[in-house]
């Protein structure tokens, strides 16, 4: 099967820049991975100019398209964007395309399938996305766009229940499939440290208003004998309760900023730590969690962001209703015992293995485009 995706950040992740890519770029890189290695072809629709700036050679695609920063604002996506998307795609000539986050190019997209009869495919990227709340940070024309690129879709692909269960209510009549993410599972290491060599709880992500920086100084003052170590970058439109949690946080002599890590270097970062803690109002399915596992570090995180009980279930960490008993969690995780913080260290790994593997997801996403869009017929 050849199949395209549209992302504008995954060059940046590629290239290993300092840029704040988002959670669907680390997927993305994934399905890289493990589609080529199981007989597909792949593409991506990027900006105009990303193949000369990644400058490397790879088993997919890289296919430039147009430049975001230049045309007139909103006309530019009908002289400009649209046209160059259908002649991109055309030439490439994939048998479904598919594209992730809820905004103007999810509609795009659409129109530009339909308009070469290619089957649209929806990514669902964050529970947002499907209960509503993603209108509050579109503009009325980019929530138009995306609505009507839901519509238009051929098939949805979400990464947890709550995603389908939202969606199937308002399209009752569409496919869609719940497929978690796949991880790049050549990273796992080997060998991870044991308890009595991991010191503290980190924490990663792009600063911004959904991984809910307050809530986080609340916790680090509250276990003031615990240290926090911070990975991660401000996003470009950071909002101020956030900047204001984050000048606090730094003031804390319990806390440490380690700046932006490097994707070869997360695993190392999160090698010494204890457990990772999220604190976000809402996620989809966070690749921090399969980060975190591949080193055998435990998740501690509100059951709101624990897709489909993953963690809760399978025993991963621990997860909580209620946000003001994360700090005892903490608490629980940095006193467990040698032995039994060793097990569940060894299942973590042993979990992410077994189950999250790029090739394993790869043969999952082309067996349901397979039988949904094409009856059988595509391999």
């Amino acid at each position: 099967m050849k199949l395209v995706f549209f992302d504008f950040t995954i060059p940046y992740l590629l290239k290993d820049s300092q840029y704040p890519v988002g959670g669907f770029a680390v997927q993305l890189s994934s399905w890289l991975k493990g589609l080529p290695a199981i007989g597909s072809q792949v593409g991506v629709l990027t900006w105009k100019g990303a193949k000369n700036y990644v400058d490397q050679e790879h088993s997919f695609d890289l296919l430039d398209t147009y430049d975001p920063n230049k045309g007139i604002k909103i006309a530019k996506y009908f002289y400009y964007y649209i046209p160059t998307l259908i002649k991109i795609t055309k030439k490439y000539n994939p048998d479904v395309v598919i594209q992730a986050c809820s905004g103007v190019n999810t509609g795009i997209l659409a129109f530009v399938c339909s308009y070469l009869n290619i089957p649209f495919v929806y990514r669902v990227a964050n529970d947002m996305d499907v209960d509503g709340r993603c209108n509050a940070r579109l503009k009325a024309y980019e929530q138009k766009g995306y609505y009507y690129g839901l519509r238009k879709s051929s098939a949805i692909l979400c990464q947890n229940t709550y995603q389908y269960d939202c969606l199937k209510e308002l399209y009752p009549n569409k496919p869609m499939y719940v497929l978690h993410n796949p991880f790049d599972t050549s990273k796992v290491l080997e060998i991870t440290k044991n308890r009595q060599n991991r010191s503290y709880i980190a924490w990663v992500g792009v600063f911004s208003k959904q991984k809910n920086i307050p809530l986080l100084l609340d916790i680090a003052r509250q276990v003031p004998n615990v240290t926090f170590k911070i990975a991660g970058m401000p996003a470009k439109d950071l909002d101020t309760d956030s900047l204001l949690a984050i000048k606090r946080l730094e003031k804390l002599p319990n806390v440490e900023f380690s700046g932006y890590i490097k994707r070869e270097n997360i695993h190392t970062f999160l090698d010494s730590a204890v457990a990772l803690l999220s604190t976000s109002h809402y996620e989809g399915f966070s690749n921090t969690f399969l980060e975190a596992l591949a080193t055998g570090v435990p998740v501690i995180a509100p059951k709101r962001i624990d897709p489909d009980m993953i963690v809760s279930k399978n025993k991963l960490g621990l997860t909580t209703d209620d946000d003001n008993q994360l700090k005892d969690l903490i608490t629980e995780m940095v006193n467990k015992e040698e032995h039994d913080y060793q097990s569940l260290s060894s299942r973590c790994k042993a979990f992410l293995l077994d189950n999250f593997t790029p090739q394993a997801k790869s043969i999952e996403l082309v067996t349901f485009l397979n039988d949904t869009l094409f009856q059988g017929e595509k391999k």
